[in-house]
């Protein structure tokens, strides 16, 4: 009985954390098209919902790795992961889930953890924006050579925009949520209902955190747009294929900041980025601190 009790919060916990990336990742996919102002909120998170389920189908690799990466305490974990993330998705800051949740697991069972794959995804962590922000200066740099009409240029871009959403969502589907949900069972049908909550989470808390990537770290015309969220579709998927826990939320901004950098440096509002780099580097952190500190206090109870 207690655990199917512990099981049942593991899950509950899970389903949470789906739906608390559904409010905050949300941005990675319709960010760029809300700086844009080509299209509704809530017919964006219609379309992002499509490829969102549709990325669970290809979770596998990315849950088996999670899977992998400790054996342990999976409760504690994420309802850590999962009250950090709420209390920063609340300030409204786009960290990276990703590595609240990998942080807390490894953390709260940095005994058994396997430390070597840790380190391969905080590197993985890294590199991501940095390869979305070479896509985004070289692909924006590529299509400002061909000539073509203007009237041909925004019908490209508007469709162009809903694709590259299109594959930022699928990543959520395929890597964000087996992150959640990867320790607990690497299920598809168990993606999938986690899918239906991320897409609740978009449609009602995730348009002030949409507003910050799309509006305030850079002045977005539909073309950056289109073009930083597709270098960041590209970077994601190459991680994805290799099983990595990578962020979409770090990626997309590094695709925005890769396009501001093609206007000149003093284009991207650097104090922005660095309260959201903070926020990456602060709340892994504290995830791992608090679980390592939670580990210590359970073994002494224990001995």
């Amino acid at each position: 009985m207690v655990m199917k009790i512990i099981e049942l919060l593991a899950l509950l916990s899970g389903l949470y954390i789906a739906f608390v990336i559904g409010a905050n990742d949300t941005a990675n996919a319709l960010g760029t098209a809300i700086g844009s102002k080509l299209f509704s909120y809530r017919n964006l998170v219609l379309l992002f919902g499509i490829f969102v389920l549709l990325g669970t189908l290809n979770a596998k690799n990315v849950g088996h790795t999670v899977s992998t990466i400790v054996s342990g305490d999976i409760t504690l974990s994420l309802i850590i992961a999962g009250i950090i993330i709420s209390i920063i998705t609340y300030k409204k800051i786009p960290i990276s889930t990703h590595q609240v949740i990998v942080s807390a697991l490894v953390g709260l069972n940095i005994s058994s953890a396997d430390i070597s794959l840790f380190s391969k995804i905080i590197g993985s962590w890294i590199i991501s924006p940095i390869l979305a922000g070479m896509l985004s200066y070289s692909i924006y740099e590529l299509i400002k050579k061909f000539n073509i009409s203007i009237l041909q240029k925004v019908q490209l871009i508007k469709y162009g925009i809903l694709l590259s959403g299109g594959l930022i969502a699928y990543n959520l589907g395929s890597n964000d949520l087996p992150t959640a949900l990867g320790a607990l069972s690497n299920n598809t049908y168990l993606f999938f209902v986690g899918g239906l909550f991320l897409i609740l989470g978009a449609l009602l808390f995730g348009k002030g955190v949409s507003e910050t990537v799309g509006i305030n770290i850079v002045k977005l015309n539909p073309l950056g747009a289109f073009v930083a969220q597709l270098s960041a579709g590209i970077a994601v998927f190459v991680f994805t294929q290799f099983g990595m826990p990578v962020s979409t939320t770090q990626a997309i901004i590094g695709g925005i900041i890769g396009v501001g950098l093609t206007k000149g440096i003093k284009t991207v509002k650097w104090k922005t980025i660095l309260y959201i780099v903070l926020g990456w580097i602060l709340a892994p952190a504290f995830a791992l601190i608090v679980g390592h500190l939670i580990e210590l206090i359970k073994n002494n109870i224990y001995f």
